[in-house]
């Protein structure tokens, strides 16, 4: 089995990397695909305090997995990247790690490993979940464009040096080939059948958990409370729900509690929860629709959000609209993708949620694409 080293520099403790990143390197090393040891590089201290932590965890919760960290210069500091290649180098140097392969998650960890591929010889996969210069819209940062073109740059920099990209949308797997990186595999973002599957018992136990009755319409969203997860647009269809059918009711299944509040506060009939990634599946099982909306601009056009595997998994109906390009195409072949602006609510039946869930998994679960892994990794 191949030995894999990931490169990340991204919170530990958020519910994406936790989706994307450790439920990825558990899946690979169930299938016998790869092994992995981890490099966390942060330049905040007290920002990373939460991750540091975590991994104190994790190297007791998970079995001979190797986790390393290492602080380096903010990527705004004056030539950073250059000094921050030869710090992992050195650092790496110094450790008796065997790997094959480096997986960079971000443009920014790919260049960080530029010199890890030279010198050690190894394949460099750059993991390319979205596309950074278009995201910058969403930042309070000072001169956006400046910022844009340095972000252009190290897009194509990640995309010259990276011998594989791993790409979760056609929009973005384009966008790559146009630096002249041909070497692309599309692998949206999906989610393990595994830990996302429909059950008519999970769901009678937690709907009546909560206190719902079988009549209870129950919307639910998973996620953050960032600025393009459009919030506020969700929050406003479920009061047009809740203005026609009193015995409807939404769930938010946040980490961002704080924010969460500010934005439902005395707003009736909405839920708000902190879980476990491997408790989300049951409070799904429990909903009848989940909610999905972008803005239609390069940023979403580009995405693949893990949310929509893990929903669909599920068998439930997602109210969405059509800025997620690659998803929206499956409208027409399991009925489940409801339009924002033309849909009606009712219960969907437990065979109907069957059916949608088994399409999924055909289309959207990590065990459907265990052939293009393998692959990626030989």
């Amino acid at each position: 089995m191949k030995n894999t080293l990931f490169i990340l520099t991204e919170d530990l403790n958020n519910g994406v990397i936790q989706s994307q990143v450790f439920g990825h390197i558990d899946f690979m090393r169930k299938k016998k695909i790869s092994n992995f040891s981890i490099l966390y590089c942060y330049w905040n201290k007290v920002e990373s305090r939460s991750s540091l932590e975590k991994i104190k965890f994790l190297k007791k919760k998970i079995n001979k997995l190797n986790i390393y960290s290492l602080k380096i210069f903010p990527p705004s500091f004056p030539f950073s990247l250059n000094l921050n290649q030869d710090l992992i180098l050195k650092f790496l140097l110094k450790k008796d790690i065997n790997f094959d392969f480096v997986h960079a998650r971000t443009d920014l960890c790919a260049v960080l490993a530029k010199k890890l591929k030279y010198i050690f010889k190894v394949t460099l996969i750059w993991d390319c979940r979205g596309y950074a210069p278009a995201e910058v819209e969403y930042s309070n940062t000072y001169f956006k464009l400046l910022k844009k073109l340095y972000l252009y740059y190290r897009f194509r920099q990640a995309s010259k040096i990276s011998d594989k990209v791993v790409v979760v949308s056609t929009a973005l797997e384009q966008l790559v080939k146009n630096t002249g990186n041909l070497n692309t595999y599309l692998i949206p973002s999906v989610a393990s059948n595994n830990l996302f599957f429909f059950d008519p018992k999970i769901r009678i136990k937690m709907r009546k958990k909560m206190k719902f009755n079988k009549s209870s319409i129950i919307l639910i969203y998973s996620g953050s409370f960032k600025k393009y997860q459009m919030i506020n647009e969700t929050i406003s269809f479920f009061r047009s729900i809740y203005s026609k059918n009193k015995n409807c009711y939404m769930i938010f299944l946040t980490n961002d509690q704080k924010i969460a509040k500010k934005y439902i506060s005395g707003i009736r009939n909405i839920l708000c929860f902190s879980v476990k990634q491997n408790e989300v599946n049951d409070y799904l099982n429990a909903a009848d629709y989940a909610m999905m909306i972008r803005k239609k601009d390069l940023t979403n056009k580009t995405a693949s959000p893990t949310k929509f595997s893990e929903y669909c998994l599920t068998g439930l109906n997602v109210i969405t609209n059509s800025s997620v390009i690659d998803f929206y195409k499956f409208r027409n072949k399991v009925e489940n993708i409801k339009d924002l602006n033309s849909c009606g609510i009712k219960v969907t039946s437990n065979i109907k949620r069957k059916n949608i869930a088994d399409f999924y998994k055909q289309e959207l679960s990590k065990e459907s694409f265990i052939k293009k892994f393998e692959t990626l990794y030989e």
